[in-house]
This record gives C-alpha cells, sequence and structure tokens, in this order.
C-alpha cells in the first residue's frame, strides 16, 4: 500500500516542474506514528509552554485526549519562478480523518500536484472491526486482510501529520505568542498567534547516509531546497484544547525562498481542524459490497494454468505477495 503524499510533497512537485529550469523543492517529512498499547494510560498535562510539541500529536494521541473526533485538512502551495522564463505553479492537498475512540478510523487524501489534467491522485482507507478496506480515487473498495492495520495506520499518520510537516519546513523558526481563550466546539481553547523569529534559520536537513546511492536529478533538485530554504513569511493562529493541549484548529500562511535562487518563492495557505467531537462523529462502517483481495489478476492466472505455463511449486504460492493497489483512472 503506497504512502500518501504530504503537503511538502506537493510543494516539492510544483517547484520540480520550475527546478527543471532552475533549482528546486524538496520533499521533507517523515513521521513517527503512535499505537494505541495502553489506551487507559494517563496522560501526563501538557505543557503549554511549548505549544508547537502539540503538532507532533498522532490521531491515537488526540483520540485519548478527546475521544472519537472528525478532522479536515486544507494545504496550497504555490512556486512562482520571475524572470525571463516566468512560471507558476499550484499545488494542493485535502485530507480527511474520522477517528472513533475505540481505535477504528477512515481516511482520505487527495493530491493535485498542478501538472494538469489526470495527474490527481487520492486514496481512501477504512480500518474497522481488525480489518482494512482500501480504494485508490474512482475505483471500488477492496478487502486488505493481509494488512490487520498496519499499513492503514501508516496511511492515517502521514496523512494526519500534515500541519506538522508544513512547520518542520521551517526548522525551528516558529514563534507562539499566547493569544488569549476561544471556544472551539464548546470546548475551552488557548489560543497562540505563529509568527517567525527575526533573522531565525532553519535547521539543515541530515546528511545523506554512507554509501548511499547518488541521487536522481529530480531529488537532487529538492535536496537543494531543503538545504537553501529560507523562511520568509508566517502568519497564523494556533488553537489548543485547554484541558488536554490537543490540537482543535492550526491556520498558517507563509512563504520560502531559496538562497542563491532569489528568482524562486514558494507560498503555502494551511488550514487543519477538527470539525466534530464525540457523539456527533459518526460510526465508523466497512464499506458495503467490497471486493475480494485479487494477488494476480484472474485473467492472467487462468491463461497460465490453461497453458501449462505456470511455475512448478507456484500454485501453493499464488496469493502469497500483497496485491497492487487499484490505479487512478
Amino acid at each position: 500500500m503506497p504512502r500518501p503524499a504530504h503537503a511538502t510533497a506537493a510543494a516539492l512537485a510544483a517547484v520540480a516542474v520550475l527546478a527543471s529550469c532552475s533549482g528546486g523543492d524538496s520533499d521533507a517529512k517523515r513521521r513517527l506514528f503512535s499505537r494505541d498499547d495502553a489506551a487507559s494510560r494517563k496522560e501526563a498535562p501538557f505543557d503549554f509552554e511549548r505549544p508547537g510539541a502539540a503538532l507532533s500529536f498522532g490521531a491515537d494521541d488526540v483520540a485519548r485526549r478527546l475521544g472519537s473526533f472528525e478532522w479536515t485538512a486544507a494545504v496550497e502551495w504555490t512556486v512562482a519562478r520571475e524572470g525571463d522564463d516566468a512560471r507558476r505553479v499550484r499545488s494542493a492537498e485535502r485530507h480527511r480523518l474520522k477517528q472513533s475512540a475505540g481505535g477504528d478510523f477512515e481516511t482520505s487524501a487527495e493530491v493535485d500536484p498542478g501538472l494538469g489534467p489526470g495527474s490527481e491522485t487520492g486514496k481512501e482507507i477504512v480500518f474497522t472491526g481488525g480489518h482494512t478496506y482500501a480504494r485508490a480515487k474512482y475505483a471500488p473498495f477492496r478487502e486488505r486482510p493481509t494488512d490487520r492495520g498496519r499499513d492503514a495506520r501508516r496511511f492515517r499518520d502521514e496523512s494526519f501529520d500534515l500541519a506538522a510537516s508544513v512547520v518542520r519546513l521551517y526548522g525551528g523558526t516558529l514563534t507562539f505568542t499566547p493569544a488569549g481563550d476561544a471556544a472551539v466546539l464548546g470546548r475551552t481553547a488557548r489560543r497562540f498567534r505563529i509568527g517567525l523569529a527575526s533573522g531565525a534559520t532553519p535547521t539543515a536537513p541530515p546528511p545523506r547516509p554512507a554509501g548511499a546511492p547518488a541521487p536522481d536529478d529530480d531529488t537532487r533538485r529538492r535536496s537543494r531546497f531543503l538545504e537553501g530554504r529560507v523562511p520568509a513569511a508566517a502568519d497564523g493562529e494556533l488553537l489548543l484544547d485547554a484541558a488536554t493541549g490537543a490540537p482543535l484548529r492550526v491556520r498558517l500562511a507563509g512563504a520560502f525562498t531559496v538562497k542563491d535562487e532569489p528568482a524562486v518563492r514558494a507560498s503555502v495557505e494551511l488550514l487543519a481542524q477538527v470539525k466534530s467531537l464525540g457523539g456527533e462523529v459518526a460510526a465508523v462502517a466497512a464499506p458495503k459490497n467490497p471486493l475480494p483481495d485479487e494477488r494476480k489478476p484472474a485473467g492472467v492466472a487462468a491463461a497460465l494454468d490453461a497453458a501449462g505455463l505456470r511455475k512448478r511449486g507456484e500454485e501453493g504460492k499464488a496469493g502469497s505477495e500483497e496485491p497492487a493497489d487499484e490505479p487512478n483512472e
């Protein structure tokens, strides 16, 4: 089951288009996902002196603090290159998650990398009753009995990491200033104004592992963006649940320039928020009439059998590999 594209990944795809003429953009995030190995454990009080730490909470962390919740997020990147060969590319992502307090969830992601008609991708995952169901955009749901929730959780967690992945691009240069209280879905929230620290320099990406193969041209352009990115603007707000510290809403509008590439500027607009809580969240249900988990195209397998061309010993191995996901159509 492939991993979903992220906010930064969409931006990097946009920058890569421009980078074919100049310097590039980057792929910058990976996240740790939390497993609910002790749902009843008592959470330590949240440190509101470090509000940005709330963005590292996973979906399981938030469910332990708030119960069932529904969450949506959208991010749009606009990457522009000025000059004689001026270009502008816009990419967008939309994410949705319904997370039950009991651990079931359904999540979806749609990505438009700004490369024209037919380039949009999407995926939807449902995990309920210990079973995983998945489908690509426009494709029917299929059962994924061998997953047991592992890849489903990874997809969900990488999607839920959207806001944190954008914040990580700032590399510690953001400030979070207390700005009073607010009300969100009937809960008291603490508001923090997001800004850009004066003169701050983002942390550098980790070096490539020793002995790693040389990157391809696209990866090299993206790496140049990561290594040369310069936060140019940031304005927004973060609302945290006053009782638990769980993030309820984050809004951020920002921009980056690229060192030694003064003609390139990347702008980002992000909004991620909890939309409903508790009893307002509908139960997660398995999709109706999902297709079976075909591990090999039935027509091809039948043709091989009829022709006697299946390799010796392969009969017992049929279906042992993880099935391919439905193609986007």
